[in-house]
């Protein structure tokens, strides 16, 4: 009988906490509802859907339907949130994946990681001043946590640590800065997160965070030094995932010629192509490259819509 009354009982009880949900203040949250009204870029490209090849969407389609069972048998946990948030995300679904977050953080006020994720997509929803804002309260909330790294043995767990949070926290505060010209910023964050950092791709880390860091030294006029830090970089690295920001760095150096890289650069590789056209006084082909970017990514793509909105596309 035990067995048979339980379902009920659960049942009853996910009813009542999804129908709570349902008539929270989230859907009446400007931040949720400016999200949903962007369609298209600032530039006026319109919004598309993502494109997966078939097996890549069918095994993110298994991985969100995973989230919304988990997120169903615990609605009152906060991964549940996390983890159902980032998979709206990853499919291309920002406007969702910041409504989940919003409505995890009615029910966990102080969480530095839903505060992380939801500015994390803040920003690449072209709601740059918000994702900032939502970047510096994590940044706030994760002060006054135990950051310390702990082994505990389980594979990927560490992408979930405080301590994981913690560079990361400082890594997107800086790059999102790029989008509003606090350049300053930029330069300072990225090397909190460097210091911060304790997990084990420093090659992969180094890359990304020097890239940032060239750009905004670059835009405040101490070119000397962002050679000099640029340069640095070694030419041997052993390099995790962030092959692009390499290529990139590889370019900066001087290492590729502009029309050498351009052949083979993706859409980070163009930004920085743009960039130093601007830098060298060509917005024209900076815009040019920045627009054919922004253009063939399917919500456009943030960095070259923000130097757009500042080169007055």
């Amino acid at each position: 009988m035990k067995f048979i009354i339980l379902p009920y009982i659960l049942g009853g009880f996910l009813t009542l906490t999804i129908g709570a949900a349902a008539q929270s203040p989230v859907a009446n949250d400007p931040l949720v509802i400016a999200a949903y009204a962007r369609t298209e870029t600032p530039s006026g490209a319109a919004y598309r859907e993502k494109e997966f090849d078939h097996s890549s969407q069918q095994w993110f389609d298994g991985d969100l339907n995973t989230a919304n069972i988990v997120y169903t048998s615990a609605p009152l946990k906060e991964s549940s949130y996390s983890w159902r948030g980032r998979r709206e995300g990853f499919l291309g679904h920002y406007a969702k994946a910041i409504d989940i977050f919003t409505e995890g953080l009615e029910l966990f006020p102080d969480s530095y990681a839903l505060y992380r994720y939801r500015g994390y997509y803040l920003v690449r929803n072209y709601q740059f001043e918000d994702g900032i804002a939502d970047l510096r309260k994590a940044e706030k909330l994760i002060e006054n946590t135990d950051v310390s790294p702990k082994q505990d043995g389980i594979p990927g767990k560490s992408n979930f640590s405080p301590s994981t949070f913690k560079r990361n926290i400082y890594y997107y505060l800086a790059q999102s800065s790029m989008a509003t010209g606090d350049y300053n910023t930029v330069i300072e964050y990225m090397d909190k997160a460097v210091a911060a950092n304790e997990l084990r791709d420093k090659d992969d880390f180094l890359v990304s965070t020097s890239f940032y860091k060239y750009l905004a030294l670059r835009a405040t006029g101490r070119d000397e030094e962002a050679e000099k830090m640029i340069k640095a970089v070694p030419q041997k690295l052993d390099i995790i995932s962030n092959f692009d920001y390499f290529e990139a760095v590889k370019f900066l150096q001087g290492r590729y010629s502009r029309e050498q890289f351009l052949k083979s650069a993706d859409s980070l590789g163009k930004y920085a192509v743009a960039m130093v056209d601007h830098f060298n006084g060509n917005d024209k082909a900076a815009k040019d490259i920045l627009t054919d970017v922004t253009k063939n990514n399917f919500k456009g793509y943030w960095l070259a819509e923000a130097e757009l909105l500042k080169l007055g596309s």
